[in-house]
């Protein structure tokens, strides 16, 4: 055995021997170009043959046996600028010395405003768009940076486009299909480790879909050792933060582990009633058995509580005097109380375990539990005049020419008796003056109320991938994925106002059928187990219960090789399969056989296929080329007409069907970065359903489109371009054509009966998609000194954005004959609002201190808006309800006013930090 074992080793000693002589290799040094610290964990890709290194702890790096030849030599670390460096190899080996890389400049802003906060709705005003993300490549980065102001959405697309992975872990909402931000928001320090890719290039952790690939690293090996703590200072969302972040690196014995913690607290300086009063938690340890496995434990979570601010009419806006009018809040009690508030702690918890089979072979396993609750209060009412204090009828346009309209415009001009607010002592009075009800005890029924409306998932997922490496560098890389989603929707009894009780029925039913006691029963078992309908206090369920269940399975493959010696192709394809159902919890009394229990389970295939191209023509000059084709799922909101109710399906939903290309040229020559990208993109058969109060049938009514097709396309250029002594100019331009390309179908459904009131087509055709810039542009100088000062100052310019529009104004069931003789009165129903070009001028400033080259103290100070233009639209939406014309001989339809919001007037961002 011993003679055996000697012999294997000589001829892999010979073999070995043999094989050096056909080429020399490559080795170096990493450090930091303003530290001059050796960096490890740099990594390091050898093209053309895509052959990977690592940087150790001393930052050294080797590559043997490369054949002589033109070589490229990329270095990709966190918090560090991207570095390409060309190679040329001969037959010995080629010793790089020292190669420095520069601190990323996001980086040492430090922590990305866009990173902090999630859009789960369009009621919240001023947050960020979750389709950003941050990214070193030179047009994503400064799009992240500077067109997040704008709400910009890169491409047009949603974020349900962008996948985005924890540890492997796809992230993004079962339910919806966006990026659940919230759910480490406030954890930047712990989630700043990111492998991102663009556009439709492919991830490592997935084929990805036509909006990038991001996968979040949270394994404390791979997280940058020592201690860091920051503060901040702000005046947008909230106005403190503080984070205390401890990484301990590969111990000695195999273990690791880091920690995080952070709150942000206090108000918004142009919103009343929107505040922060959040924390975030993180920790993870990790045990390295030995060379070749791994073990690693990661629970994170970042429970909220904050006022949300909600957009009102240009009419309410101008009578207050202010954009940032907030209709959501009242005085009680001599302080500030918003009515709609968001409550949500989801913790996560990811156990991840990678066996390195062989140095070109390894196996990750992966899964993960996301469980907790998400709520979101807003007031009801029973019987009584709507609370809200912007409610049309409460405005003085609503009284035109008249004596009331005068005397309201008065009333809220000067703000009289507090008519811009929420009136909480009035909804108290009438709850404890409300008569007491024998049939219900003691006690008074309220009328009005807070409820919390919850969306409280428990979601499971399982990961694999299998990658090898092959000797020609070659590499193949696949998994399979298997998603098990059951998310409780229910409403619950938040704050009774004074009242002793709710009773739970159905108020809209009970006004429409009110004869039919039953009609109106939200809870059926109850009512037949004791004759009448529940009463409900604080904390109780009401009005609804049901599971939205979603499962999906899905297996993937890549195969990444070069096709000749500058043509690098990776080909790779998807396929699975979701199912998806409603379980209702309680019997309705107006679908005694259609509400509870599980509905019929829809079933859809899911496939991808992509292929991604680079040619790369020397150091300097590289192309791509991409293409997709990819079927999905439906999301479940989309997938069921009225889910609060009953289990019917949405009249024509289908999958979902996109084909997406692109191709750009990329240019790098030192430390200038340029990149022109051009991409098309097309929908098909995308659903969508809006539940609302119909004041023309007056009553509440679900309009349900299918079959909405778009189109996008434009272009994306952006330049980083050194001019003089760590002086640079950068730019960026997208410029974009997203538009609807048919006339989707609709069909307009009473909630109470499910009866069909209108159908037919919605005339969308060559409108455009709203709510994101089509043109966006930023041209800006920045500035690193050799001492560590850094300054930034950008003019953004953003035209081409639209209002999201109601589509049952653009159908024939509001079009009569006098609308149709007025071409005035048509545009006005029919036309898109345009929002005006808007320029805006940010700059950036700060400093790192490096103290014994262990220690790091350094502030950043962003401030935006400097022209202070509270006058810009970032978004709104026109309201689905219509009003019948008073004179019924010469019958028409008004719209109701459109809602906005505006961006913030001059705001900061200001950052101290320390780490070691």
């Amino acid at each position: 055995m011993k003679l055996k074992t000697l012999l294997i080793l000589l001829i892999s000693m010979l073999s070995l021997s043999a094989f050096s002589q056909t080429g020399g290799g490559i080795k170096g040094v990493v450090v930091s170009r303003t530290t001059r610290a050796t960096i490890d964990k740099v990594n390091i890709v050898l093209t053309p043959g895509d052959r990977t290194a690592v940087t150790n702890e001393q930052g050294e790096f080797l590559f043997e046996t490369v054949a002589p030849g033109e070589y490229e030599l990329h270095f990709e670390t966190a918090e560090f600028e991207d570095l390409t460096l060309p190679v040329r190899v001969g037959k010995n080996m080629r010793e790089l010395k020292v190669i420095m890389i520069p601190a990323n400049r996001s980086q040492a802003m430090d922590d990305a405003i866009f990173a902090e906060f999630d859009t789960e709705t369009m009621e919240d005003a001023q947050s960020l768009p979750t389709s950003l993300s941050a990214s070193k490549d030179v047009f994503n980065n400064i799009a992240s940076y500077q067109f997040s102001e704008m709400r910009f959405n890169v491409r047009g697309y949603d974020s349900q486009f962008s996948d985005v992975y924890m540890n492997g872990i796809q992230l993004n909402d079962a339910m919806t299909g966006y990026t659940p931000w919230s759910l480490w928001s406030g954890l930047n320090d712990a989630t700043r480790n990111q492998e991102v890719t663009t556009g439709l290039q492919m991830g490592e952790m997935g084929i990805g879909g036509i909006g990038g690939v991001t996968n979040i690293n949270t394994r404390p090996s791979q997280m940058r050792k020592g201690f860091r703590a920051s503060l901040v200072n702000s005046n947008s969302m909230y106005r403190f933060r503080g984070m205390l972040t401890y990484a301990s690196g590969v111990q000695d014995n195999g273990w690791s582990y880091a920690f995080s913690i952070s709150t942000r607290q206090g108000n918004n300086a142009y919103v009343n009633g929107v505040y922060y009063n959040a924390f975030g938690y993180f920790a993870a340890v990790e045990k390295q058995f030995n060379a070749q496995h791994r073990l690693s434990l990661t629970l994170l979570g970042a429970p909220t509580e904050r006022g949300a601010q909600q957009a009102s009419t240009q009419e309410a806006y101008d009578l207050v005097g202010n954009n940032y009018y907030n209709p959501n809040w009242g005085w009680q009690a001599g302080k500030r109380r918003n009515a709609r508030v968001r409550d949500y702690h989801e913790p996560l918890a990811l156990l991840n375990y990678t066996f390195d089979i062989t140095d070109r072979t390894q196996l990750n396993l992966a899964t993960s539990l996301r469980f907790g609750k998400n709520g979101y209060s807003a007031l009801t009412w029973y019987g009584g005049p709507d609370p809200r204090p912007d409610y049309y009828r409460y405005l003085p346009s609503y009284y035109q020419g008249t004596t009331t309209g005068a005397w309201l415009e008065e009333a809220w001009l000067s703000n009289t008796d507090n008519i811009r607010h929420i009136n909480w002592d009035n909804l108290y009075m009438i709850n404890r003056n409300q008569p007491v009800n024998p049939n219900y005890g003691d006690g008074h029924r309220s009328i009005n109320m807070v409820e919390e409306r919850h969306t409280d998932q428990m979601d499971w997922n399982f990961y694999t991938q299998f990658s090898h490496l092959f000797k020609d560098n070659s590499k193949l890389n696949g998994g399979m994925n298997i998603r098990r989603n059951r998310t409780e929707y229910y409403s619950k009894v938040k704050d009774l106002l004074g009242g002793d009780y709710w009773v739970d029925i159905d108020k809209f039913a009970e006004r429409d059928l009110g004869i039919d006691i039953i009609s109106y029963q939200n809870n059926m078992d109850y009512y037949e187990k004791y004759g009448k309908a529940p009463i409900v206090r604080e904390g109780d369920k009401y009005s609804y219960d049901y599971y939205g269940n979603v499962f999906n399975t899905r297996g993937w493959l890549q195969y990444d090789f070069n096709l000749l010696h500058n043509l690098q192709v990776k080909l790779g394809g998807e396929i699975g399969y979701a199912f998806l159902w409603r379980d209702g919890i309680w019997k309705k009394g107006l679908f005694m056989d259609n509400s509870q229990g599980n509905s019929q389970t829809l079933n859809y295939l899911t496939y991808k296929a992509k292929a991604n191209f680079r040619y790369v023509l020397s150091s300097a000059h590289n192309f791509e080329a991409n293409i997709i084709y990819m079927q999905d799922a439906p999301s479940f909101q989309s997938a069921f007409v009225s889910p609060r109710t009953r289990n019917d399906v949405t009249p024509g939903v289908e999958a979902e069907k996109i084909f997406g290309v692109d191709a750009s040229y990329n240019l790098r020559i030192g430390d200038f970065k340029a990149r022109i990208s051009g991409y098309y993109t097309t929908f098909k058969d995308q659903t969508k359903v809006i539940s609302y109060y119909d004041d023309v049938e007056a009553t509440f009514s679900n309009f349900a489109m299918s079959g909405i097709n778009k189109q996008h396309f434009g272009l994306e250029v952006a330049a980083s371009i050194p001019l003089y002594e760590g002086l640079a100019l950068k730019g960026a331009l997208s410029w974009g054509q997203y538009t609807y390309s048919n006339n989707p179908n609709y069909v307009q459904i009473q909630d109470n009966s499910a009866a069909i009131i209108n159908q037919g087509k919605v005339y969308w055709k060559n409108k455009r998609v709203e709510s994101t810039p089509q043109t966006a542009a930023n041209i800006g100088l920045s500035y690193r000194s050799r001492n560590n000062w850094f300054l930034s100052l950008d003019m953004n310019y953003y035209n081409n954005m639209y209002l999201s529009m109601s589509p049952l104004y653009r159908t024939d069931a509001v079009l009569t004959k006098p609308m149709l003789e007025n071409p005035e009165m048509l545009n006005a129903i029919r036309g898109q609002e345009k929002f005006d070009a808007a320029y805006v001028m940010n700059a950036s400033i700060g400093k790192n201190w490096y103290i014994n080259r262990a220690y790091t103290l350094g502030f950043s100070l962003s401030v935006d808006n400097l022209l202070n233009n509270q006058g810009i639209k970032t978004g709104g939406y026109e309201q689905i309800r219509l009003l019948k014309n008073k004179e019924e001989s010469t019958l028409t339809y008004e719209p109701f006013d459109a809602k906005y919001f505006y961006m913030f007037g001059t705001n900061y961002y200001l950052n101290v930090y320390f780490r070691f």
